[in-house]
């Protein structure tokens, strides 16, 4: 017994070790990077939020939501393409992510996201939003609190969690609240360059798609200080008592803008189910499912996407007699 107790306290001692390289060689990583040169910020309550703008100024104007770790970049073709033809593109960097200010007191909930958004359409005008995973809650929250701000919904693999969960914090998201935790998970693994790509490629049905977006999903993370704002974060990805209206099923069944979804059939971080279930929810206009498509349908099937983006557009204007 105790030859495997010492031999446990090694192991600890050896992954603690580990983990803490990681973490140091996150600093030596993150020595500064500068936005792409077509970056605007716009003023929120919160700091300045970075944004691509494309597509005519009087087009009707649509806001690109990214997930989690990622940034307006990973919109680069969907923006092309839907400038071209006549919207008012404004992909945004929520942050911490991409070249946004990051948030001293790490106010980052799916509420202050949300507000943030509110910001933005204050500064731009009301548009249609289309929030893709972990960003769908700031788009789905934002129609709920101010659907004078929000034409429609378009839902991409919408991570909205559990309806109705229990009250209080969970336990995961209290640990990660620990700093010196959650900076080493972090360090070692989603700001680890090592592991960009298995990482992304776990999001994936269609796994070859990942190793054209390395570049681009690495680019922001070599800010400074990119690990530190990110752990920040983490407790928001697992926590559920947040004040978020878009958390209740009765506030979801009330929502009063137009909304369409659009998931991959293949998708095992929100799975397939939950589409249908949204869908139903929200008396969808459109429900578009892509086959052997996972997580991130704009990446995976470029082509399927954009057709099904162009159909849930269409019909969410429709509903509102556009």
């Amino acid at each position: 017994m105790r030859i495997i107790l010492k031999t446990l306290c090694w192991l600890l001692i050896l992954l603690l070790a580990t983990v803490l390289v990681f973490r140091i060689a996150a600093n030596f990583r993150e020595t500064g990077a500068a936005p792409p040169l077509t970056t605007s910020f716009i003023a929120t309550r919160y700091g300045k939020v970075a944004v691509q703008i494309s597509g005519p100024v009087t087009g009707p104007r649509v806001v690109l939501l990214h997930g989690t770790a990622a940034w307006s970049g990973f919109w680069r073709d969907v923006s092309a393409h839907l400038a071209g033809k006549g919207w008012r593109v404004i992909a945004v960097d929520a942050p911490p992510f991409g070249w946004s200010d990051r948030d001293p007191q790490a106010r980052y909930s799916r509420v202050q996201q949300a507000e943030r958004l509110a910001d933005i359409l204050q500064s731009t005008g009301p548009a249609t939003i289309v929030g893709h995973s972990f960003g769908a809650g700031a788009g789905t929250e934002l129609a709920l609190r101010e659907p004078d701000k929000v034409e429609a919904l378009v839902l991409v693999a919408a991570a909205l969690g559990q309806f109705d969960p229990p009250r209080g914090e969970n336990g995961p998201a209290r640990l990660v609240s620990v700093d010196p935790l959650a900076q080493a998970v972090i360090g070692a693994s989603v700001t680890n360059p090592m592991l960009t790509h298995p990482l992304l490629k776990s999001f994936l049905h269609r796994k070859g798609a990942a190793a054209a977006w390395i570049e681009t999903l690495e680019a922001p993370m070599r800010r400074e200080g990119s690990t530190g704002a990110y752990a920040a974060w983490l407790p928001n990805l697992l926590a559920t008592a947040d004040g978020a209206r878009s958390r209740k099923r009765t506030a979801i069944e009330d929502i009063t803008v137009p909304v369409a979804v659009i998931w991959g059939k293949a998708d095992t971080v929100t799975p397939v189910q939950q589409a249908t279930h949204i869908a139903a929810l929200t008396r969808a206009a459109s429900t578009i499912l892509l086959p052997d498509v996972g997580h991130i349908p704009h990446i995976e099937d470029p082509k399927g996407f954009l057709v099904a983006l162009d159909t849930s557009l269409a019909a969410v204007r429709d509903t509102r007699g556009e």
